[in-house]
C-alpha cells in the first residue's frame, strides 16, 4: 500500500469532511502502528494530505419568522422559542429548565443553566418569563413518565414552527448575534452561550449589515 493508493482510495469515496478525516486518524494509527511494531518500514500515511472541517456560517433565524411561529405557537412551544431566542439556550438545557434554577440579584432574575460538560452558566432573564418558570414548581416541561421531556421533543417542536432550514439551533444564532450587536462585546456573548472560546463563538455571529456598512463607508476616500 503506498500513499498514492491511500489517496485514490479517499478521492473515489463520498464522504463529508468530518467521515474523511475519522477515516484518515484510522489509518494514520494504523500505519503508524505498523511501523513502529516493525511489520513495516515505512509509513505511507505520513503524506496523505490533512482534512480540515469546514466552520458552519452563522444562521441567525429572522424575527419575521420567529413572530409567525409564535403566533401559531401553543403556550409551552412559546416559552420553548423565547428560551432559545432571548435566552441562548440549546435544545438540551430549554429541556431541562427547572424553577428552582431561577435565582435573583440586585438586577434581576437569572436562570442557572447546566450546559455541556455539565458546566454552569448564568443567563439573565426577562421578568415575565422569570415568574413563568418559578411558577411551574418543578420542570418547566415535563415529561410523561417524570422527569422533563427529551432535547428531541423541544428540537421537533421548535423545527416543526419555523421554515424549512431554521431550527433550535438557529435560534441561538440569532441570540448571539443580537447580543453581540448591542455589546460589541465576543467574551460576553461567549459567556452568555456557555462557550470556553471566542473562536467559538465567532461562528455564531453574523455581522450585522449596518456594521459591514459603516466598515466600508469608514475607509472610502471621497
Amino acid at each position: 500500500m503506498t500513499t498514492e493508493q491511500i489517496v485514490q482510495a479517499f478521492a473515489r469515496q463520498q464522504w463529508k469532511p468530518e467521515t474523511r478525516k475519522a477515516y484518515r486518524n484510522t489509518i494514520s494509527s494504523f500505519f503508524r502502528w505498523l511501523h513502529k511494531s516493525g511489520r513495516r518500514s515505512d509509513d505511507p500515511s505520513l503524506d496523505v494530505p490533512r482534512v480540515k472541517k469546514p466552520h458552519a456560517h452563522p444562521r441567525p433565524c429572522p424575527d419575521r419568522y420567529i413572530a409567525a411561529a409564535m403566533e401559531k405557537a401553543t403556550s409551552s412551544e412559546k416559552l420553548m422559542i423565547r428560551l432559545g431566542a432571548e435566552c441562548g439556550l440549546r435544545r438540551g438545557e430549554i429541556a431541562r429548565v427547572h424553577s428552582d434554577d431561577v435565582v435573583a440579584d440586585s438586577a434581576g432574575r437569572s436562570l442557572i443553566v447546566r450546559g455541556k460538560g455539565d458546566k454552569q452558566r448564568i443567563v439573565p432573564l426577562p421578568d415575565d418569563l422569570a415568574g413563568i418558570i418559578m411558577d411551574a414548581r418543578g420542570y418547566l416541561f415535563p415529561g410523561r413518565f417524570g422527569g422533563h421531556v427529551e432535547e428531541s421533543y423541544v428540537g421537533d417542536h421548535i423545527s416543526h414552527l419555523l421554515p424549512r432550514g431554521y431550527a433550535a439551533h438557529t435560534l441561538r444564532h440569532r441570540f448571539a448575534t443580537t447580543a453581540y450587536a448591542a455589546t460589541h462585546d465576543l467574551f460576553v456573548v461567549a459567556e452568555l452561550l456557555g462557550h470556553e472560546s471566542v473562536e467559538t463563538t465567532e461562528h455564531y455571529v453574523a455581522m450585522p449589515d449596518g456594521r459591514l456598512r459603516e466598515a466600508a463607508a469608514a475607509v472610502r476616500l471621497i
